[in-house]
């Protein structure tokens, strides 16, 4: 066990050294585009607790964390880590799919299922697309839970988040 232990070891090794000298090759060809969100963009992000609107003031490609305005308070400003960032690209999504949309009149994303697939308004054939979702715990007195009209750009996946060491 502990010499399979090695051999893996010295493998993943020689695996990192290559993929970082390709990685350089590309760079100093132009070939390598960087991801992730540009300058300007409106993402998800989770800086705290929560999901929330914010605006991205720069990316470091080297450390992987963006710099991104809060949209609900300009004054705030937050440093985070690309992997609680999710760009906003409306996704493909079907009924009955868990998500996080922006609850109305907030900046704030909340969990929702998605209650009719996403679909351009009537009124207007270049418009804006929308997803009909249902918040979780948005019932009223009755318990009636409301469909909520949500603009697609709105709607994310439940993001995978990285695990928390104890």
């Amino acid at each position: 066990a502990e010499q399979a232990y090695i051999v893996a070891e010295n493998y993943i090794n020689k695996l990192d050294n290559e993929l970082g000298k390709f990685e350089e090759h590309l760079r100093t060809s132009g070939e390598f585009s960087a991801t992730g969100a540009a300058p300007g963009d409106q993402v998800a992000a989770k800086p705290e607790d929560e999901w929330i609107l914010a605006r991205v003031q720069e990316y470091d490609i080297n450390s992987g964390f963006y710099t991104l305005l809060d949209e609900d308070d300009q004054n705030k400003t937050y440093h985070v880590s690309e992997s609680l960032v999710v760009m906003l690209e409306g996704a493909r999504l079907t009924r009955g799919e868990e998500v996080y949309a922006i609850y109305p009149d907030t900046t704030s994303f909340y969990p929702a299922v998605v209650t009719s697939a996403p679909r351009r308004s009537a009124s207007s054939a270049n418009g804006p697309i929308y997803c009909t979702v249902q918040f979780h715990d948005d019932a009223d007195e009755t318990g009636n839970n409301p469909d909520r009209q949500i603009a697609l750009q709105y709607v994310i996946r439940p993001p995978e988040e990285p695990e928390q060491e104890a």
